[in-house]
């Protein structure tokens, strides 16, 4: 695979990645109450304030910060998973794909207790059990983006 065709599979693997985890974020919020509320509390903790205190739960300025940072972190997931797993899918078959997406999600939600927030996912305010269905959603995104790539390019 060319350097053009990872990059067009990492940009397909992170448009599936990007819209399964922010359906999961939403969904998160859906069961607090208000759909945008860990988008809008990722953004207020981006912009310093504390999370979930602030009364603004809609699709306003910390929701979209909230999200835009998500778009970008899951794009970079993304990008780090193309360029892995391109490698070792020439090297090892299909398999090693759905592995290195595994530690790929499994790094990305795990340094969220380790890392400041700007580079975490949700900034961090995902409790333990929601970074967990985030890695779920992530590793599934990825393989089946990178597949349905690789399946396109034939």
């Amino acid at each position: 695979m060319s350097r053009h065709e990872t990059l067009r599979a990492g940009l397909r693997a992170a448009g599936l990645g990007a819209a399964a985890t922010t359906g999961a974020l939403v969904g998160f919020g859906v069961r607090r109450g208000a759909p945008m509320t860990v988008l809008a509390a990722a953004g207020d903790r981006l912009r310093g304030l504390p999370a979930f205190v602030a009364p603004d739960r809609s699709f306003g300025p910390s929701a979209l910060l909230g999200l835009a940072h998500h778009l970008v972190l899951v794009a970079a997931w993304a990008a780090l998973y193309a360029l892995v797993a391109v490698r070792l899918q020439r090297a090892r078959g299909g398999a090693a794909g759905t592995v290195v997406a595994l530690l790929v999600a499994v790094v990305a939600v795990t340094v969220d207790s380790v890392l400041p927030a700007w580079v975490c996912l949700a900034a961090g305010v995902a409790s333990a059990p929601q970074r967990v269905l985030l890695a779920i959603a992530l590793a599934t995104a990825l393989t089946m983006g990178m597949a349905f790539a690789q399946r396109t390019e034939e």
